[in-house]
């Protein structure tokens, strides 16, 4: 009985002084970051005493899970908002609003509209588009500054992912090793694992599972490995041959690399992918098409006019090229092909991306790609050698609003496969053409005039100028205009007129006339012309008016007025005026802003309730532990005693017998 009443007494000394150990742990760990609380479990023994089991770590694996895929989806708005917010602060700035420029160009084209002789007025206009192209090149300049700090950023982070997921692997090893030479659980080690899972959750949306060795694995969202029992894989960067902009990550397995879906990869890095691929590549488009209306629309209309030099008017505007991208092998392929927003059809230019290829030996295709890498609505299909070249071997795109040129067909294969965004880069490709304020065509390219010998009071005027082109217009090369093309009207009755050439030969005749607008549209002859000229008021029989380039005078302002009356015209994708398509981008990034940063507040509170849910239970109490050292100090005292009960008891039995 001694003898058994002794091992009972061992028995409780020894669960004691483990379950002092445990709480002296717990207690000296209560600040220690990722500590899990941890427990000494005993059970009954059936010969007396109690049996020591293990001491585990309390935590609850579905909270554990919980806390990573929460802190993964506060991170990624954290990220995404702390890039957008940035950009929302500066594009909004009113000191560099694009708006803001655009209101001192057009206010300064109508400034020089009022004296178009003057030189110091032409020139102040010519310095104010020169400004307005400064801005375009200065909010560029913050899409590209963010860009770069991404890219810097997430270089950073993946060093850091790697290193974590390095760690986690190294940790698996020595938890191997540690529990293989013990029957003791390996708890501290373990808790640094939680932890960096818990820290490699910050940068990427990760599933933490355990094999049935007990080693940590980590798995992407989408189920792609990034640690595998002891063996890390490592994440990195591959520049995209076809879109150089979009960012391609790969796992690297050490033999060989597979390729990382980008989307819905959470955390920091994956805010961080979005803000990229998604608003920074959605930014410079968007500025890019803007700049793409403006300069069509002013260079259109200034080609409708004379400079100040006397001279048919020329672009105002030049823009970058339009760069064209291909894979690695193909690349020496992209001279060979030339891509340009077609004169006049800016209105038609989108912010998507477009896939050149050839589908056989003459027909070639061209596929839309939107903004999110999705392809829209059917190809187009054309054969290049069966629609009309330009002067410079260009063939147009109707559909797309764009001219293509291919030198060398022959050198193009089944298999290529070629990328453009004519947008991308616009804004800071975008660079004034015209020299100086006599660029500027605010005259009108031809005169009208009312004959002398008229009886009507009726005055003719020049209605609009549509081309001055002299492959598609009735104006030469060199200014006049053609001998052939509407030089006269002769009113035979006051309804009905006839239209002369330059030799007075008849070429039109129009009878039953109510209006006396838009004269050449009602002979069929304005298209052709590329001008129409109207009269104020009912014309008598014998009255004739001459039309032609003669007295033009630098003091005319009938193009400038249309120059500057393009601020009122729908010229970005034909649905928006310059200043409404700009103001409604700055809308787009403050709501924006404005989204993520709701999204960030709720996922910070969410987050916090599942800490607080890991603490209640992992988390060390001291007031708990105090409790506990007091009792099992009591329980080690207790079951010293049971020992010198025994020992006494023994020694008296021990006694007796001699």
């Amino acid at each position: 009985m001694g003898s058994n009443l002794y091992s009972i007494g061992l028995s409780g000394l020894q669960s004691s002084n483990a379950r002092i150990n445990t709480t002296g742990q717990n207690t000296s760990n209560v600040d220690t970051e990722g500590y899990s609380r941890q427990r000494t479990d005993t059970t009954s023994s059936p010969v007396g005493g109690v049996v020591l089991r293990d001491t585990s770590r309390l935590v609850d694996n579905f909270v554990s899970k919980q806390v990573r895929t929460d802190t993964s989806t506060h991170s990624y708005y954290d990220a995404y908002h702390s890039m957008i917010s940035t950009s929302d602060n500066l594009l909004a700035e009113d000191s560099i609003s694009l708006n803001t420029y655009l209101n001192k160009s057009f206010d300064a084209l109508q400034t020089v509209n009022n004296d178009p002789t003057s030189s110091s007025l032409r020139q102040l206009a010519h310095s104010s588009l020169a400004n307005l192209v400064q801005q375009y090149h200065v909010l560029s300049g913050v899409v590209s500054d963010q860009e770069g700090l991404v890219d810097a950023q997430l270089s950073s982070s993946l060093k850091d992912v790697n290193a974590i997921t390095s760690k986690i692997s190294n940790l698996n090893k020595q938890i191997l090793k540690q529990e293989g030479l013990s029957i003791s659980p390996a708890n501290e080690l373990r808790d640094q694992q939680e932890l960096l899972a818990k820290d490699l959750s910050k940068y990427l949306d990760v599933n933490a599972q355990f094999n049935d060795k007990g080693l940590m694995t980590i798995q992407l969202a989408n189920g792609q490995p990034l640690v595998m029992d002891k063996n890390p894989t490592e994440i990195k960067v591959r520049p995209n041959q076809l879109e150089p902009k979009k960012i391609d990550l790969v796992v690297s397995f050490g033999d060989y690399e597979v390729a990382l879906k980008t989307q819905g990869l959470g955390g920091s890095v994956g805010g961080l992918v979005d803000y990229r691929s998604e608003f920074s590549v959605y930014a410079d488009r968007t500025l890019g098409q803007h700049a793409i209306a403006l300069a069509d629309a002013m260079n259109t209309q200034n080609k409708k006019g004379i400079d100040g030099d006397g001279l048919v008017g020329k672009n105002l505007f030049s823009l970058g090229e339009i760069k064209v991208y291909s894979s690695l092998e193909n690349i020496h392929k992209t001279k060979d092909i030339s891509i340009k927003v077609s004169d006049g059809e800016a209105a038609k230019i989108t912010k998507e991306t477009f896939e050149l290829s050839r589908t056989d030996d003459n027909r070639f295709s061209i596929k839309r790609i939107d903004e999110k890498g999705n392809a829209t609505e059917q190809n187009i299909i054309f054969d290049p050698l069966s629609l009309a070249k330009d002067s410079g071997g260009y063939v147009k795109i109707d559909e797309l609003g764009i001219d293509i040129r291919l030198d060398n067909l022959s050198a193009i294969d089944d298999n290529d496969v070629f990328r453009f965004t004519p947008t991308e880069g616009a804004a800071a490709g975008l660079s004034l053409f015209a020299k100086n304020g006599e660029s500027l065509a605010l005259s009108a390219p031809l005169s009208v005039n009312t004959g002398s010998g008229n009886l009507s009071d009726a005055r003719i005027s020049l209605t609009s100028i549509m081309n001055t082109n002299p492959e598609t217009s009735a104006f030469s090369s060199d200014g006049p205009l053609y001998p052939s093309a509407p030089h006269q009207i002769y009113f035979t009755s006051p309804s009905s007129y006839v239209v002369r050439d330059a030799s007075g030969v008849e070429i039109a005749s129009v009878s039953n006339v109510t209006q006396y607008t838009k004269l050449l549209e009602q002979a069929g002859l304005s298209d052709e012309a590329g001008f129409d000229v109207s009269v104020s008021s009912k014309p008598q029989k014998g009255d004739e008016f001459s039309i032609g380039t003669d007295n033009i005078g630098v003091s005319d302002n009938f193009n400038g007025l249309a120059l500057a009356d393009l601020q009122n015209k729908s010229l970005v994708a034909g649905e928006d005026t310059l200043m409404k398509s700009f103001s409604g981008f700055i809308s787009y990034v403050g709501s924006k802003t404005a989204e993520i940063e709701g999204h960030a507040d709720a996922s910070e509170i969410v987050l916090n309730e599942s800490l607080a849910r890991r603490d209640r239970l992992s988390a060390v109490s001291l007031d708990e532990e105090a409790v506990n050292l007091l009792k099992y100090q009591q329980s080690y005292s207790a079951s010293a005693q049971v020992v010198t009960a025994a020992r006494t008891t023994f020694e008296t039995l021990l006694g007796i017998m001699r």
